[in-house]
């Protein structure tokens, strides 16, 4: 990484994040040479001697290209480094050659060349940051000669080493921090990824199971029919997993009024009679949200077949004002929302799956008079699902 600088870390198995923040990393020399270029010229007093007004010019439209460039992406590092090397030879040999006018011109280029060691250190690694550092040294001294001044002291040498070293503490800073960032993620979507598997068994298996189990009407009546029926279920779902296993379950077709009836086909079939009202017809809904808002009425439905004791419900489905709401009202037994402790499947199968899309459920219900579910999300998913 030392060795490679922010180039090597961009290169870098896992580590393709980083390839937006290596152009950003040129905005540190760039500061630093503005905030050196400004401190010189306070130093040196008010600027009267034309030449001073054009080297001040020279100076600070480059390095503002520069800042133009990290975020424009108008070209690649390659360039970058060659139009950053020539702009600082150019303007240090002309100030030589000019330093007759005014002394300060040499001043004023020390930071470019300061600015040139970093942005090869950062961009480049140690061995670029050693090369740049003997030819920033070596185009002093060439500078003092061709201004007949004095040749720079020592100094310059400790000052270059330390501007290089700064560099490489950047780098090894950003690299830290995409360790982190990425290695926090990896556990954050290993994290979800097992909450949405148990949440999927959970609303398919299990719910499937649970309700073969529930007594029928039709069990005494037509028992060989009632078993049928339960195998048809248990070789439709068993499709439906094995599918889904193997990554090729097909999208369901429809929108979000046309998955809502076929759900409340299913629920029927199971002995809950679900009636559906559209009052305000949604149109263009995402795949997600339609996925999200369905999976969450199945549960709702689920719990209602399941604790109600009742035979019939109704979903309600609306839109206005960029906000789809789908409501599922039955008048069962209930229960008392204050005390009652939400199991797995209101917590992940309602409220999470609604809150991954920028929704939010409210559960409404009191012993005796029924329970009301109401599902809202936005019509435009803004960030992400999951």
């Amino acid at each position: 990484m030392l060795l490679g600088g922010a180039g090597a870390l961009a290169g870098g198995s896992g580590f393709s994040l980083v390839q937006g923040a290596v152009p950003r990393l040129v905005l540190v020399p760039v500061a630093f040479r503005l905030a050196l270029f400004l401190q010189a010229v306070w130093a040196g007093g008010p600027l009267s001697a034309p030449v001073l007004w054009v080297a001040v010019v020279l100076y600070l439209v480059p390095n503002l290209a520069e800042v133009a460039w990290v975020f424009l992406r108008a070209a690649g590092i390659k360039q970058l480094l060659a139009a950053d090397t020539a702009y600082t030879l150019v303007t240090s040999l002309a100030a030589a050659a000019f330093a007759a006018h005014s002394a300060d011109l040499l001043t004023l280029t020390w930071p470019n060349i300061m600015g040139t060691v970093m942005v090869w250190t950062l961009l480049r690694g140690a061995p670029a940051g050693a090369v740049a550092i003997v030819g920033a040294v070596l185009l002093r001294y060439g500078m003092a000669a061709l201004s007949g001044t004095a040749a720079p002291a020592t100094w310059i040498l400790l000052a270059l080493v330390a501007a290089a070293l700064t560099a490489l503490a950047i780098v090894l800073l950003v690299a830290g921090s995409m360790r982190f960032a990425l290695g926090l993620g990896e556990q954050r979507g290993r994290a979800a990824e097992r909450e949405r598997h148990r949440r999927d068994v959970h609303d398919t298996v299990l719910q499937v199971m649970e309700s073969l189990a529930l007594p029928a009407p039709r069990d005494a009546l037509d028992p060989v029919g009632s078993l049928d029926h339960v195998r048809r279920t248990a070789r439709a779902h068993a499709l439906r997993l094995r599918l889904s296993l193997d990554g090729d379950a097909p999208a369901e077709p429809g929108g979000l009024e046309h998955r809502l009836g076929a759900l409340a086909v299913e629920m029927t079939a199971d002995g809950l009679r679900v009636d559906l009202v559209v009052l305000a017809k949604p149109s263009d809904v995402p795949e997600s949200i339609v996925n999200s808002l369905h999976d969450a009425t199945r549960e709702a439905l689920r719990n209602t077949l399941k604790h109600a004791k009742t035979y019939t419900a109704v979903v309600c489905l609306e839109a206005r004002e960029g906000v789809v709401t789908v409501s599922v009202r039955d008048h069962g037994t209930g229960f008392d929302v204050g005390t009652h402790r939400g199991g797995f499947g209101i917590e992940n199968s309602i409220h999470a799956r609604m809150a991954e899309i920028g929704g939010a459920a409210r559960i409404d219900s009191a012993p005796g008079q029924g329970t009301r579910v109401v599902l809202t999300a936005p019509l435009e998913l803004r960030f992400p699902v999951g």
